[in-house]
């Protein structure tokens, strides 16, 4: 028992006499090279060991702690050094990390811990250090330009079409001064701005960019995509050509031509015809057309349904209008509307277009107008005529 109780207070004076030992090394010319190191590189720490101690540590074992995505990546081993007298250690210690390619900007720790035994007043006790060592880590941005929105029932031949593009920085860097540059292939770019500019673009971030398009062919086309930035320092420039494939699928295409003549004023219920021809790819089903007109124009039946109009296929479609008893002679504009649905559309997917015509609107027609004139100066003729023959029979009457 005397023993057993000799040991516990030996190890109780040892705990209580450890802490008054620790943190005698430190580090001396230290040197991390490069700083900033570009992430799937590699740093190089550099330094030597000063023991501020008057006294020699000896079993001193040096071990480089960290946390993912550094040591737990590329660990290092612990280094068996030894004896240490008290001061400068004359030695230089160095290290190299591998840094992963996935490792974000940021600064990132090493801590350099150290064991070591002191032989103390109470007898021999184990004593620790820790020396941090920050790295600074700038990793690469990578910018991807990808179409949101490109794919069928989104993009069809033959139509104007808005699509979405996605400017996403995948890397781990921050991209400064990131430029956009596209043109098309098998697609007219309608947009009066086809190049992009973002300042400052970090980590995972997404710029959305409205495109304008048109695609006359079905079948597949291309947006090009130039794209040059910089790191967040500005040092790294990098620059890519990045191809979007679209797909385009067919559609339906309306050419309306206008039959009718000239509508006299005042004329009501007089028909305006038009011949409708499908010129896309596709059919178009539960066809709609609808008439707005303006003055002297008014709509009576405005609306004309068509069951199903195959590609290349025609019909004839009749609207009935009036004309104001005060409009003026002349060309108004009229405005066919398109509705429609396609085989290769989405079940609730609705197709439209427009197309914008002249009527002739004159004194002709059914109006009544000239007709009167007529007539009023056949009358006024006539009881002119009468008139005069009854003076000159009156004045033969007299003689």
């Amino acid at each position: 028992m005397l023993a057993v109780f000799a040991v516990l207070m030996l190890l109780g004076s040892t705990a209580s006499a450890a802490s008054a030992y620790d943190n005698a090394l430190s580090m001396a010319n230290l040197s991390v090279s490069p700083n900033p190191v570009i992430a799937g590189g590699h740093a190089t720490i550099r330094f030597q060991l000063y023991n501020s101690f008057g006294f020699w540590l000896y079993s001193l074992n040096l071990q480089p702690t960290g946390s993912y995505p550094l040591l737990n990546v590329s660990p290092l081993n612990s280094t068996q050094i030894g004896q240490l007298n008290g001061g400068l250690n004359t030695s230089y210690r160095t290290y190299t990390i591998a840094i992963p390619n996935s490792t974000p900007s940021g600064v990132y720790n090493i801590t350099f811990k150290a064991t070591y035994y002191v032989l103390g007043s109470a007898g021999t006790v184990i004593a620790t250090s820790s020396m941090p060592v920050s790295i600074y880590v700038q990793n690469k941005p990578a910018i991807k330009v990808v179409a949101i929105s490109p794919q069928p029932p989104a993009l069809y031949a033959g139509h104007n079409q808005t699509i979405q593009l996605a400017v996403v920085n995948t890397g781990y860097g921050t991209a400064r001064n990131v430029s956009v540059t596209i043109s098309g292939q098998g697609i007219n770019l309608l947009s009066s701005v086809t190049t992009f500019f973002i300042s400052n673009l970090t980590q995972g971030s997404t710029v959305n960019e409205p495109v304008l398009i048109a695609a006359q062919n079905s079948g597949y086309a291309s947006i090009l995509a130039n794209v040059a930035y910089s790191s967040s320092n500005f040092k790294q420039h990098f620059s890519s050509v990045q191809s979007l494939n679209l797909s385009v699928a067919s559609a339906a295409q309306f050419n309306i031509t206008s039959s009718s003549g000239s509508l006299g004023v005042g004329a009501t219920d007089v028909p305006v015809n038009f011949r409708i021809t499908n010129m896309g790819t596709s059919t178009a089903q539960q066809v709609q057309l609808s008439l707005q007109t303006t003055y002297p124009i008014t709509p009576v039946a405005s609306t004309a349904y068509i069951g199903n109009l195959s590609a290349g296929g025609s019909t004839n479609v009749t609207f009935l209008v009036s004309i104001d008893t005060s409009g003026v002679s002349g060309n108004y504009p009229v405005t066919v509307y398109e509705q429609w649905k396609q085989p290769n559309g989405a079940v609730n997917q609705q197709f439209s277009g427009s197309n914008n015509y002249f009527v002739k609107v004159g004194n002709t027609g059914n109006s009544l107008t000239p007709i009167i004139i007529v007539i009023v100066i056949v009358i006024v003729v006539v009881v002119v005529y009468r008139f005069r023959k009854q003076i000159a029979n009156r004045q033969k009457q007299k003689k």
